[in-house]
């Protein structure tokens, strides 16, 4: 009778445990799909954003371009202003004056603007990175190469 009674439950665990590994599955791939919504933002050139213009605004994206130089100016109380431009396209940037780098502001230097493309056209950043100053100082000379002959 106890033997009986094992037989009929194991095909309730055996569903049962079914169930549970369905749900793990389930909520396994939702944490997955759900982390690479998150961290999935939109990367463009200038001149991209600015083809793509209405499909762009208000979405939160990164933008690449070089600093124009003379473009920095300050903007309302605690932001600052400045041009950046790529493939002769340029966009104005507007972001909060402690998201700048130091020197971000070195003519031809890559810049990246984290934010939002408004309706007027203006860039709004929260977050402002350069490329690596190394790149833009003079090449030295290796101490193995001879210049003599």
């Amino acid at each position: 009778m106890a033997e009986e009674a094992r037989r009929d439950r194991r095909p309730r665990v055996r569903a049962a445990l079914a169930v549970a590994g369905l749900l793990v599955a389930t909520a396994a791939a939702y944490l997955v799909l759900d982390a690479f919504s998150v961290g999935s933002v939109t990367f463009r050139f200038v001149d991209e954003v600015l083809a793509a213009r209405d499909a762009l605004q208000d979405r939160w994206i990164k933008v690449s371009g070089t600093f124009v130089a003379g473009s920095r100016a300050p903007a309302e109380p605690g932001t600052t202003r400045f041009a950046i431009e790529s493939h002769g396209a340029r966009l104005v940037v507007v972001a909060p004056d402690d998201a700048l780098p130091g020197g971000f502001d070195v003519p031809g230097r890559d810049v990246v603007a984290d934010g939002r493309l408004q309706a007027d056209g203006t860039f709004r950043a929260s977050v402002v990175t350069t490329g690596c100053p190394s790149r833009y100082e003079g090449r030295r000379p290796s101490p193995d190469r001879r210049d003599d002959p």
